[in-house]
C-alpha cells in the first residue's frame, strides 16, 4: 500500500521533472545563492560538498582549519576518503575519513590545512520560532533554504540530541550546517523524523521530489546538536 501510493505520487510529480533536471543542471554555487543572507558567510570558505566516486553523497561544515564534521550516514560503508569541494568552487580536495560515532549520526574527516575557514558556533541554544538558514547539496533546487525552530530539544534514536525545525531542506543537505541570524552555526541538518515516501521517490527518481513539491514551506527536519557533535568528535578524533 505504501509503495503504491509513493508510485502514484511520482506519476503526479513527472510533469515537473524535466524543468526540476533544468534547474539541476543550471545550479549556482551555495557561495553565490548565499548572497544577501545569513548564510553568505559561511559558504564560501566553511561549507563543503561531499562526494564518493564522482558522486554527491551530502555535505559537511568546517569546524577547525583541518576539520570537518558530516553525518555518518553520508559516508558510504567502507569508504575511507571522499572528494570535497568548498561553496564558492575555488578550492577541494580528499577529505580522510578519521572516525565515526557509535552512538551518533556523525563523522569526522580530516582535510588539508589553510583550504577552509572554520565557522563560528552559536553561544546560545536554539529557541521555539528562532529562524534559521540551512545549506546543502541537493542534486537538484535551491542549496540555501530559511526556516524556523519548532522543537529547541529533542533526541531522534538512532541520530543523537538536537533539535527540530521547519525547513525547506533536500535530500543533499545532511551533514550541513544549520545557522543563526548571525551566521553561527546551531547544528547540522541530519534527518526527517517522519519522512514518508520521501527516501522512496528519491531513490525511484534520484531528486527529492517530495522536498521540492513542498518548497519552501518545508517540512519538519531534525538537526544535530552542534554542541553534543563537537564534544562527540572529541571523544572519536581527539587531537
Amino acid at each position: 500500500m505504501r509503495v503504491v501510493a509513493a508510485l502514484s505520487r511520482l506519476r503526479s510529480l513527472l510533469p515537473a521533472l524535466l524543468a526540476v533536471a533544468l534547474l539541476g543542471a543550471c545550479a549556482r554555487l551555495p557561495a553565490e545563492e548565499a548572497r544577501g543572507t545569513p548564510a553568505e558567510s559561511v559558504a564560501a570558505q566553511g561549507f563543503a560538498q561531499l562526494s564518493a566516486t564522482g558522486m554527491p553523497v551530502g555535505s559537511a561544515v568546517a569546524v577547525a582549519p583541518d576539520r570537518l564534521l558530516t553525518n555518518a550516514h553520508v559516508v558510504p560503508v567502507g569508504v575511507e576518503a571522499l572528494g570535497f569541494r568548498r561553496g564558492d568552487g575555488a578550492a577541494g580536495g580528499t577529505a580522510r575519513l578519521l572516525a565515526r560515532s557509535d552512538r551518533m549520526d556523525l563523522a569526522v574527516l580530516e582535510i588539508p590545512p589553510g583550504l577552509m575557514r572554520p565557522v563560528a558556533v552559536a553561544a546560545a541554544p536554539p529557541t521555539a520560532g528562532q529562524p534559521l538558514w540551512a545549506m546543502g547539496a541537493p542534486s537538484a533546487g535551491p542549496a540555501v533554504a530559511a526556516g524556523e525552530v519548532v522543537r529547541p530539544a529533542a533526541t531522534l534514536p538512532g541520530h543523537g540530541p538536537g533539535f527540530t525545525a521547519r525547513l525547506g531542506a533536500l535530500l543533499g543537505y545532511s551533514g550541513g550546517p544549520a545557522l543563526d541570524g548571525q551566521g553561527r552555526l546551531l547544528g547540522l541538518v541530519t534527518a526527517l523524523p517522519q519522512p514518508g515516501a520521501a527516501p522512496l521517490l528519491a531513490a525511484l527518481s534520484g531528486m527529492d521530489l517530495d522536498g521540492l513539491a513542498r518548497g519552501r514551506a518545508g517540512r519538519e527536519v531534525f538537526l544535530l546538536s552542534i554542541g553534543a557533535a563537537l564534544a562527540e568528535a572529541e571523544r572519536i578524533a581527539p587531537r
